[in-house]
């Protein structure tokens, strides 16, 4: 998952720039989605140490959005990923996380105090990538999207969501709180909050990080994830890039 924000910047008073609208970093989701036939590719590259002591590292986890409609978008993504089950890292045997295919709808434009409104669906596939990666069965997920300006600079976004991990019948229940702020016209930050709600055990992560717009078309990013109940028992760090293709 990623956290929405729609960058652009203006250089003089006459020329206005292409507008960035990136789905990185962070796990919470905006409400925007690509104007038609626009295309943004997105690349991750990320630390994890889970609480068993299990790390992850994603070498890369690439995805790929088109603005299919005015008010809707189609994502697919991948990545490549290798794990240190405290044997040390094996990286001859690189496996490739499952295929994502999501969609995003924004449903509602938003008025004054109304936020605005939007739905986002995605599957995980059991059939394409690393065997050892790959869920037991379709692993669907559904997430209700709101957005709320709050100044010219800082925007809130809610999300609620099931997430279905392809082996249990029973979902995680997502729920994240977002706040977007633009520093400066290049660079902004964000502070967001997301829970995992599951009968076998509860996660309640902070993510805070920093995006700069390196050229009119590039965004780069840093990011950080910490669970502030097990400090030390998991955190995440990252770094990663959007690049509007067209």
């Amino acid at each position: 998952m990623a956290l929405l924000l729609w960058t652009g910047i203006c250089y003089g008073q006459e020329e206005e720039l292409p507008t960035i609208l990136a789905d990185r970093p962070g796990y919470t989701w905006g409400t925007e989605v690509l104007q038609h036939h626009k295309i943004v590719w997105e690349n991750g590259f990320q630390f994890e140490k889970s609480i068993e002591g299990a790390k992850t590292l994603s070498l890369s986890s690439s995805i790929l959005r088109y603005g299919v409609f005015k008010n809707t978008e189609i994502y697919l993504g991948t990545g490549a990923q290798v794990t240190d089950e405290g044997q040390g890292w094996d990286f001859n045997a690189i496996g490739i996380a499952p295929m994502l295919f999501g969609v995003k709808i924004k449903c509602y434009e938003g008025d004054g105090y109304l936020p605005s409104v939007g739905v986002l669906a995605e599957i995980r596939s059991p059939h394409i990538g690393s065997k050892d990666l790959l869920p037991s069965d379709i692993a669907p997920c559904l997430y209700f999207l709101l957005e709320q300006p709050i100044f010219e600079r800082l925007s809130l976004c809610y999300n609620a969501g099931l997430e279905w991990d392809g082996e249990s019948s029973t979902p995680t229940t997502f729920l994240a709180i977002g706040a977007w702020f633009s520093i400066t016209d290049r660079l902004g930050g964000y502070l967001e909050t997301n829970n995992y709600l599951h009968p076998k055990g509860n996660q309640y992560l902070t993510e805070f990080g920093l995006t700069w717009l390196a050229s009119s078309r590039v965004q780069l990013d840093l990011e950080a994830n910490l669970d502030f109940k097990n400090l030390g028992g998991y955190y995440a760090i990252g770094c990663g890039v959007a690049w509007l293709l067209n």
